[in-house]
């Protein structure tokens, strides 16, 4: 019933970051039919296009030369096993350059179905795959019967098919033992090639169907919860009260930082109680009088205490740190319109210090 109620909630598309995890895992959707149809498809080439012939004349002279004796090969435990290692070879090489094509377009097309794969998660031990009680669910679940009636409509399918061609031809088989054996030959080969052909027709709509269908199936199973939904966007874009944690965090010591630097200003410059810029300038130095810390309300309240206890002078100057706090950051140094006020304000401290 809790599995029925999980199926339930699954009401949400599932998302490209579970898409990929379930590719990594290797659940992927996968169908065998594509490579099915695919070797059918080359069959009836095969067949149509008199490679068919080719083979089978090939093979009939094999079969001559191995049961004629024409085979120099002595009755013997080790003669025998020349000629077997001798039929094998001859064998190879007519059937290899056409096994071999097909299995390569059936690896092929697998993946152009399922997307290229490559993991070793399914091959890890799991105690679920050898449980009677998984096993017991998998065999009688959705997937097992869809994959049985799919089974089941193959074999009709194509059963009647071939009963279709054998009736077509059935006038002709009757009379076939009156005929002679080229007739006999040609006869199966017409009915050989039509069942072929329709066999790797049939088969190519069964593959496209089944392809259709696994990717809506793995679709289906892939379905979200809105739970899973917002535990997966607190996973990707992080809690939100733990990144609002880590960013007073921060900021707490930022502030520190920029306290810490305080003491080593020349002057503050104040609004006279909302806003306070420390600056600092080294006479002879070549550049410009820096801002070592800023900030508003208590911030700038806690910048004219510490300026105090280390005996930083204050200057209340309103449009000066308005304009200091707006366009200058921490670090930087001041822009060159407001060299002229902040030289009269330095040249008058740095006289009361020398004083």
């Amino acid at each position: 019933m809790s599995d029925d109620q999980d199926k339930s909630q699954q009401t949400e598309e599932a998302s490209d970051k579970r898409l990929e995890d379930a590719r990594k895992k290797g659940q992927v959707p996968s169908s065998k039919e594509p490579s099915t149809a695919i070797s059918f498809v080359i069959i009836s080439l095969i067949v149509v296009s008199g490679v068919g012939a080719w083979l089978v004349d090939i093979l009939m002279k094999m079969m001559k030369l191995y049961l004629s004796g024409k085979a120099d090969f002595a009755a013997t435990g080790v003669g025998m096993q020349a000629l077997l290692i001798s039929l094998g070879a001859d064998m190879a090489m007519v059937m290899l350059p056409i096994a071999i094509p097909i299995v390569l377009l059936g690896m092929m097309v697998t993946v152009a179905v399922s997307g290229p794969v490559f993991t070793f998660e399914t091959m890890k031990p799991k105690l679920e795959k050898i449980s009677p009680l998984k096993g017991f669910k998998r065999l009688f679940s959705t997937k097992s019967l869809a994959e049985f009636v799919k089974s089941v409509l193959k074999l009709i399918v194509i059963s009647s098919a071939c009963a279709i061609i054998v009736s077509d031809l059935y006038g002709q088989i009757l009379h076939a033992a009156l005929r002679d054996p080229a007739d006999i030959a040609t006869l199966a080969v017409q009915g050989s090639v039509r069942i072929v052909t329709l066999a790797a027709i049939i088969f190519t709509f069964i593959a496209l169907a089944d392809v259709v269908y696994q990717r809506w199936e793995h679709m289906k199973s892939m379905r979200m919860s809105k739970k899973e939904v917002r535990n997966e966007h607190k996973e990707m874009e992080g809690d939100p009260q733990l990144k609002a944690k880590i960013r007073q965090v921060q900021m707490q010591q930022a502030q520190n930082r920029m306290m810490a630097d305080v003491p080593k200003a020349d002057v503050v410059i104040t609004n006279p109680t909302r806003i306070a810029v420390a600056l600092a300038y080294e006479p002879g130095g070549a550049g410009a009088p820096r801002v070592l810390a800023k900030g508003k309300g208590h911030i700038a309240a806690k910048i004219r205490e510490v300026a105090r206890e280390n005996n930083v002078p204050l200057r209340e100057n309103k449009p000066l740190a308005r304009s200091l706090f707006k366009h200058v950051e921490i670090g930087d140094e001041i822009p060159e319109e407001l060299f002229e006020a902040i030289a009269i304000i330095l040249a008058e401290i740095f006289k009361l210090k020398q004083r």
